[in-house]
């Protein structure tokens, strides 16, 4: 197995703009660095369900050919929620919290949702195991817990430095009209990624 090119494309992935990355930016803006830490743990969590359902390779997925159609639909519905959610309240500053997108649980389960639903995710880690010769056909616990630190890692290493640097501007964006800017550009996004959600449900 050749880790480093492995570990390569974890790093390159997580850096792409996608639905982490804008989702983390969004949520610093939104949240702040502290509680997006909450978002980017969640990120994290659902990396490692996919991580192992790429190991385990598309019979698990030919078996079961509802769970991702499963996931498509819970994708839609909490995606849609939060941008119908951000369209229709915006708030007047950005310091200005919303328990109900905003708690740690919600920013957790939005940041697991979004690696969970992404379809892109699980097509690419099929295509990075073979070009890093993971070795599938003897997976030992060593292989899956070096697999697991790649694509964990670096999707908390990166998202992390995408909180800081959202972070680090938001005290100088912090006015009524750019509050309600972000939120209803952020609403609109999470739309887009619902639009998508359920096209992939409906395919």
């Amino acid at each position: 197995m050749d880790v480093a090119t492995l570990a390569a494309a974890c790093l390159v992935a997580s850096l792409s703009p996608g639905p982490a990355s804008l989702s983390t930016v969004g949520t610093s803006l939104r949240s702040g660095p502290r509680r997006a830490l909450w978002h980017t743990l969640g990120l994290a969590t659902g990396e490692v369900p996919v991580s192992l359902a790429a190991l385990a390779a598309a019979a698990w997925i030919t078996r079961w050919p509802w769970v991702p159609a499963a996931l498509a639909w819970l994708g839609f519905a909490w995606f849609a929620h939060l941008g119908v959610t951000l369209l229709v309240y915006p708030r007047a500053s950005l310091r200005e919290r919303d328990e109900r997108i905003d708690s740690a649980p919600a920013l957790f389960i939005r940041g697991m949702l979004v690696n969970l639903t992404n379809p892109k995710t699980l097509p690419w880690m099929l295509a990075v195991m073979q070009i890093a010769a993971v070795p599938v056909d003897n997976l030992t616990p060593g292989v899956v817990a070096v697999f697991l630190l790649c694509t964990v890692g670096a999707e908390l290493l990166v998202m992390s430095g995408y909180a800081a640097l959202a972070g680090a501007l938001r005290p100088r964006l912090d006015s009524p009209k750019v509050a309600r800017t972000v939120d209803r550009v952020t609403g609109l996004l999470w739309l887009v990624l619902a639009g998508l959600a359920l096209r992939v449900a409906l395919g």
